[in-house]
């Protein structure tokens, strides 16, 4: 018990288990991530549940278009070719 009093060795103590809580809060918070990353649908998904929408006349045609519009506009602003971010390297 004597080792305890020294300040030093409570020091090294603290600093373990901070080490051990923000390893343990780390890995839970990628296991979150992982698990909440498969919760997005694709937009092909997306636009199967808006045509079912369109059939079941919750949605109009024209809304269904301006969402297909939409989407397409979202897919093709995200393609690597649409891009405009210059890499250095390539190109230069």
């Amino acid at each position: 018990m004597e080792l305890l009093s020294d300040p030093t060795v409570k020091a090294g103590l603290g600093l373990l288990i901070l080490i051990i809580l923000s390893s343990a809060a780390f890995f839970l918070v990628a296991r979150l991530r992982d698990y909440t990353n498969g919760d997005w649908d694709s937009t092909s998904e997306g636009l199967l549940n808006f045509e079912e929408m369109r059939l079941k006349g919750d949605i109009s045609e024209e809304e269904f278009r301006t969402i297909q519009a939409a989407s397409r506009d979202t897919d093709e602003g995200d393609a690597p070719e649409n891009r405009s971010e210059a890499q250095p390297g390539i190109g230069s």
